[in-house]
């Protein structure tokens, strides 16, 4: 017996496939695809969070901007102007530097963790049920593909 895929709550073998505390011959399953379930609430939140953090920045740069515009740079002399001008470019950088990396990281995990829910169906008995759903794309395509391998498998034998 082949293992093609184990975690703590699925095992995908050469004999059959166990979601939880179902199972099920990999004989037994007539036809096994992959679709996308809808859009739930949390790829909603998803969506409304990037706008969000991308119009966020976009503020903080307006906020910036007409704060710089309120001072009067006139009754103050060119090195205090340059000093205040780079050390302004620095701190803006540095906090810039760790917004973005953190918006970045959210982006990220939100990729990996997405919107859209993923499902693995089955033709069972003439019935099509579902076998597995989840949001996380990388562990969804894991075990789809450790699926088509152990049918694959169990066709050859």
């Amino acid at each position: 017996m082949t293992t093609f895929y184990r975690d703590n709550a699925v095992y995908v073998g050469s004999d059959g496939l166990q979601v939880e505390d179902q199972a099920y011959r990999l004989s037994d399953l007539e036809l096994v695809w992959h679709r996308r379930g809808p859009r739930g609430a949390p790829g909603v939140a998803l969506i409304a969070g990037r706008f969000l953090l991308i119009f966020a920045v976009l503020g903080g740069i307006a906020a910036a901007g007409a704060a710089m515009r309120g001072i009067d740079f006139e009754s103050y002399d060119s090195g205090t102007i340059l000093a205040g001008a780079v050390a302004g470019v620095v701190l803006a950088g540095t906090i810039g530097l760790f917004l973005v990396e953190g918006v970045i990281t959210l982006i990220e995990r939100s990729y990996e963790k997405g919107g859209v829910e993923h499902q693995i169906w089955a033709r069972h008995s003439n019935t099509d049920i579902l076998l597995f759903a989840t949001r996380d794309k990388l562990r969804f395509g894991k075990i789809y593909r450790a699926l088509q391998r152990a049918i694959e498998h169990s066709e050859a034998a």
